[in-house]
């Protein structure tokens, strides 16, 4: 299912729109999706319950377009790396991880209903399934060209290699999110890809 976009083109509907979606986002981080009402992103935008469905039918729609913000946000991001060349896996995973340390929130938020979009029964459960098959293929596809060009060993299946960075960095984030001023996810990420690399 697809987020909805807004029954209105105006400028102001783009903004109430925009204004629901990011009080969804830190209720959703702070509650997540089961423990965070509609009518509380309702009150904390300032409108009626009524008005977030103007923008969002169910909390499900609410949910998938915060789901899509994250996703706009870190392609935004993807794509300022692409534009600027050069790109390497080792540099994009490390870029990724200090952006999202920087970013607690919205780490929190992914960490939080990925959580609970295990239960099969969860309105986000088939979109993170379909994330991380995504994850994996394209980290599979970079894994194989970093062997190719020897800049990864090349011992090591890289489908195997692809689901071992998506579960370090989880994990990382994980650790990170419950204790920040312990655990930092830049260096011990950095020492695994050396060590995928071939350096001791």
């Amino acid at each position: 299912m697809a987020a909805t976009r807004p029954r209105t083109t105006t400028p102001e509907g783009r903004e109430q729109r925009d204004r629901i979606l990011r009080a969804a986002l830190e209720l959703f981080t702070a509650h997540g999706f089961r423990g965070a009402s509609l009518d509380a992103v309702a009150a904390a935008v300032g409108i009626s319950r009524q008005g977030v469905l103007h923008y969002f039918p169910s909390k499900t729609h609410l949910l998938l377009g915060v789901l899509d913000l994250r996703d706009e946000l870190s392609a935004a991001r993807a794509e300022e790396r692409a534009r600027a060349g050069n790109w390497d896996l080792a540099e994009g995973l490390l870029d990724v991880v200090s952006h999202n340390q920087r970013e607690p929130d919205l780490t929190r938020l992914f960490t939080v209903l990925a959580a609970e979009g295990v239960a099969p029964e969860h309105p986000g459960h088939e979109r993170f399934q379909e994330r991380y098959r995504h994850v994996r293929t394209v980290l599979t596809q970079a894994a194989r060209e970093a062997q190719e060009s020897g800049r990864f060993r090349a011992d090591i299946d890289p489908a195997i290699v692809a689901t071992l960075l998506a579960a370090v960095m989880d994990g990382l984030q994980l650790q990170f999110l419950l204790d920040p001023e312990a655990v930092d996810m830049v260096e011990p990420l950095a020492q695994l890809l050396k060590l995928l690399g071939g350096e001791q």
